[in-house]
C-alpha cells in the first residue's frame, strides 16, 4: 500500500484491516491424503497443481500430519536420480518427516511463532499444519511473522485504551498526512479536558479512563470521514482535519464542545466535563525554520489551547501569529517536558539565608532551574505549573529533594549544620506520596529531617485540606519545617495558616519592596511579623535589595531575610554531585556584620 496504490502513507496506515488474533484465519485448505496411499499419489498432487505447497497426511494411527512439497521433491529427486525408483512401493506415510508441528485454530500467533522457532533450524521456517473442525489445513510461518509484525505495528500505533491513534501515530504519520494535504485547508484542533484530574480525584482512575473511552467514542462520531482523531495521551487529543475552511474548522470544534458537554453516564452517576480546544491553520506555519511543520503546526494549536485556558475555558481559540509567542513557548515547555525529565536536565542553584538577629547565614534556599537549549534558561515557576497539569511535577519534585539532600549530606559530612529550603509543588500533596518520597531521599543519604524545609505556594489552598495536613504533620513530626511562601499575594491567605501546620512565614516580595520608603507597608509588615511570631511561626522576608530595608526588617522584629543585597554578599557554591571539584564549599555559617553604611559584609 501506500506510493504503491497511490494511497497516502498515513492513509494507509488508518485503512489496515484488524490484525489477526489467531492462526486459525491463516489456515489454507489443502488436498488429504490417506498415510497407506502409494508416494505415486501425492507425486501426482503436485504435479498437476503446481501452486500447491503441502498435502495433509492421515496417518494410521489416527494423528495428522503435513507433507510439504519441497520434501516429496527431495525424496523423489534424490539417491543419484533414483529416488522414484527407490520409492515405487512406498507409502505416503514413509515421506513424513521426523519433525512436525501440527496446531489448533486457536493457537494464537505469539504461541505458533514460538513454537516455529523451537523447531531444528533446517525445518524451522517450514509450513505447520492446522487441524480443527473445519478439517486440516496449512499454515506458512512467514504468514504468522507477517501477520504478528502487523499486530505489533498497530499496537505501537493506537492507544491501547481508546483505540485511537498515538502520539507515535503522530510522529512518524504525521508529516506525511501535511505533504498530502493543501496547507491553505488544513487545520488541526489540540483538545485538552478540562478539569480532569478532578474526575481522578474524586471518582477514581476507573471513571477517568471511562470518561476518555466515552469521548473518543464521540469524537470519532463528530468528525468527518477523512479527519483523524489522535489521542497524545492523558486527557489530550488532537484531530486532523484537511480540506477545510477556517469557518468549517471552528464549526468542527464547536461540535467536539457540544458533544463533551453532554452528560456522560458512569455506573449510577452522571459526570459533566468541558474541554478548551486550540484551532491552527497550516498555512500559518510557512517559513517557520526551527521546527518541523507538524512540530510548528502542534505548537500553535497548543498555544491556542493554553490561550483559551486563561481566556475562561469550553471555547475553540484561535491566535493571531503576532498574539502566539507566550502560549507558543508554554507550549514548547509541555513538549518537552518529559525529554527533560529524562535527561535530568533540571539544575539546583543556592541562595544564603541571613538570620537577622544573629547576623549570619546558616540556612540556604535552594532554587530548581531548568536549562534548555531551545528556551533558555526557565525558572520554576515557568515550568513548574505546566508540570504540574502534564502530571509530571512530582517526578521533577522527587528528583529535586533527592538532590537537596545528597548536599545536605555532604554540609553535614564538612561539619557544616543548617537547614536546606526548596520550593515544592502543592500538586505533589494531591497524590498523597509527598510524605514518602521525602521520607525515603532522606533515609536514602542519612539526613535529618532538621536539614530540610519545604515551601509550598498559596495553591496549597487548591489541596483537600484534611490530605494535605495529614502528610505535612507527618513531615513536621521528623523534623521537617513547612514554610507557606509568598503570604500576602493572591492565593496564600489567613485561611491557609489556620488549616494547615505551617512553622515559617515568607512574605510575598512586594510586601518587602517599599518598607523602607512607605510606612504603610512597613505597619503592614509589622503587623504580619507579630501575627507569624503569635503562631509560633518563624517569619522569612523575600526579595531584599536595599540595605534601609534591612534595618526596617530588624526593627520590625523580622527573623529572616533573602534577596539579591544578601546572595551578592555572599554568594553559595555547591560543586555539583558526583564531580571531583574537591571539597564541598559555602559560605554557610558564614558570620556578617555590618558597616556604619549597614552594607552586609563577609568577616
Amino acid at each position: 500500500m501506500g506510493a504503491d496504490s497511490g494511497v497516502p502513507s498515513w492513509r494507509a496506515s488508518l485503512e489496515r484491516r484488524p490484525p489477526v488474533d489467531s492462526v486459525g484465519e491463516l489456515g489454507v485448505p489443502i488436498p488429504v491424503a490417506p498415510g497407506d496411499a502409494p508416494v505415486q499419489f501425492v507425486d501426482e498432487l503436485f504435479r498437476r497443481d503446481r501452486g500447491l505447497r503441502a498435502v495433509a497426511v492421515s496417518r494410521s494411527d489416527g494423528t495428522w500430519s503435513l507433507l510439504a512439497r519441497s520434501q516429496v521433491d527431495y525424496q523423489l529427486s534424490g539417491r543419484l536420480g533414483y529416488g522414484r525408483a527407490l520409492h515405487a512401493r512406498s507409502t505416503v506415510e514413509r515421506l513424513l518427516p521426523d519433525c512436525q508441528l501440527v496446531v489448533g485454530s486457536g493457537v494464537g500467533l505469539d504461541e505458533a511463532a514460538d513454537l516455529a522457532l523451537a523447531r531444528p533450524e533446517a525445518v524451522r521456517y517450514d509450513d505447520f499444519l492446522l487441524v480443527d473442525e473445519s478439517g486440516p489445513r496449512a499454515v506458512a510461518v512467514s504468514r504468522v511473522f507477517q501477520e504478528l509484525s502487523a499486530t505489533l505495528r498497530y499496537a505501537a500505533w493506537h492507544d491501547a485504551l481508546t483505540g485511537l491513534p498515538n502520539r507515535r501515530w503522530l510522529s512518524e504519520q504525521g508529516p506525511s498526512f501535511l505533504e498530502s494535504s493543501d496547507p491553505e485547508r488544513t487545520a488541526i484542533l489540540y483538545i485538552d479536558l478540562d478539569n480532569f484530574k478532578t474526575v481522578n480525584d474524586t471518582h477514581g482512575h476507573d471513571a477517568g479512563n471511562d470518561v476518555l473511552v466515552q469521548f473518543s467514542d464521540r469524537m470519532r462520531a463528530s468528525l468527518r470521514t477523512n479527519d483523524v482523531a489522535v489521542r497524545l495521551g492523558g486527557d489530550e487529543f488532537i484531530a486532523l482535519l484537511s480540506d477545510i475552511s477556517e469557518p468549517d474548522a471552528q464549526k468542527v470544534g464547536q461540535r467536539l464542545l457540544d458533544t463533551i458537554l453532554e452528560p456522560m453516564p458512569f455506573g449510577d452517576q452522571t459526570l459533566q466535563l468541558s474541554a478548551t480546544i486550540g484551532l491552527a491553520m497550516a498555512r500559518e506555519i510557512d517559513g517557520e525554520d526551527e521546527l518541523g511543520p507538524l512540530d510548528a503546526l502542534l505548537r500553535h494549536a497548543d498555544g491556542a489551547m493554553l490561550a483559551g485556558k486563561q481566556q475562561g475555558k469550553q471555547r475553540v481559540q484561535r491566535l493571531d501569529r503576532q498574539e502566539s509567542d507566550p502560549f507558543a513557548r508554554l507550549a514548547q515547555i509541555r513538549r518537552r517536558l518529559a525529554e527533560a525529565i529524562e535527561e535530568s536536565a533540571f539544575g539546583l542553584s543556592y541562595e544564603p539565608i541571613f538570620e537577622l538577629r544573629t547576623g549570619s547565614c546558616s540556612d540556604l534556599q535552594a532554587r530548581l532551574t531548568w536549562d534548555s537549549p531551545e528556551l533558555g534558561l526557565l525558572r520554576s515557576d515557568e515550568f513548574m505549573p505546566v508540570a504540574d497539569r502534564s502530571g509530571e511535577g512530582r517526578a521533577i519534585g522527587r528528583g529535586a529533594v533527592e538532590r537537596v539532600c545528597a548536599h545536605a549530606r555532604r554540609l553535614l559530612d564538612a561539619g557544616t549544620s543548617g537547614r536546606i529550603a526548596l520550593n515544592v509543588s502543592p500538586a505533589w500533596l494531591s497524590t498523597g506520596e509527598l510524605a514518602a518520597d521525602v521520607f525515603a531521599a532522606l533515609t536514602r543519604h542519612d539526613v535529618p529531617g532538621s536539614c530540610l524545609q519545604l515551601d509550598f505556594s498559596g495553591r496549597i489552598g487548591l489541596v483537600d485540606p484534611e490530605h494535605a495536613a495529614s502528610q505535612l504533620r507527618e513531615l513536621r513530626t521528623a523534623g521537617v519545617e513547612i514554610a507557606l511562601d509568598a503570604y500576602g499575594s493572591e492565593l496564600a491567605t489567613v485561611a491557609l495558616l489556620r488549616s494547615l501546620p505551617f512553622s515559617v512565614l515568607n512574605a510575598a516580595p512586594s510586601l518587602t519592596a517599599r518598607i523602607d520608603v512607605d510606612r504603610t507597608d512597613s505597619v503592614i509588615f509589622g503587623a504580619m511579623v507579630n501575627m507569624g511570631h503569635a503562631l509560633g511561626m518563624t517569619v522569612c522576608a523575600p526579595g531584599v535589595e536595599r540595605p534601609g530595608q534591612l534595618e526596617v526588617l530588624r526593627e520590625l522584629g523580622c527573623d529572616r531575610a533573602q534577596g539579591p543585597l544578601i546572595t551578592e554578599s555572599l554568594p553559595v557554591r555547591l560543586a555539583p554531585i558526583g564531580t571531583d571539584q574537591g571539597p564541598l564549599t559555602a559560605t554557610r555559617g558564614t558570620m556578617v556584620c555590618f558597616t556604619d553604611e549597614s552594607t552586609p559584609n563577609v568577616s
